[in-house]
């Protein structure tokens, strides 16, 4: 069953995990938790600005993770992310 993933969820699997995330951002690893609720800024699930978004894609290109700024902005369809994971596993 497929079902559409945030920005967040595309984030957790991609790298790994939501302290991954929150460490590649330059952030305490328990820092991205607070993004998977709504804020007065964001939607529950979106990332806190631009310039974690652009960490995350300069660190996403550095490591070979395929991690596209529509992922960063839309989000993702779960089976789609689920490809590209296992392809990354795959890869290594």
């Amino acid at each position: 069953m497929s079902y559409y993933l945030t920005p967040v969820d595309v984030c957790e699997r991609l790298f790994g995990g939501i302290e991954q995330v929150s460490e590649v951002c330059g952030l305490g690893p328990k820092a991205g938790y607070n993004w998977r609720r709504p804020s007065k800024m964001r939607e529950a699930g979106d990332l806190p600005s631009g310039r974690i978004q652009r960490k995350l894609l300069a660190y996403a290109a550095a490591n070979n993770i395929p991690l596209t700024p529509e992922h960063l902005i839309f989000g993702a369809d779960s089976a789609r992310i689920d490809q590209l994971v296992e392809q990354m596993r795959v890869a290594a």
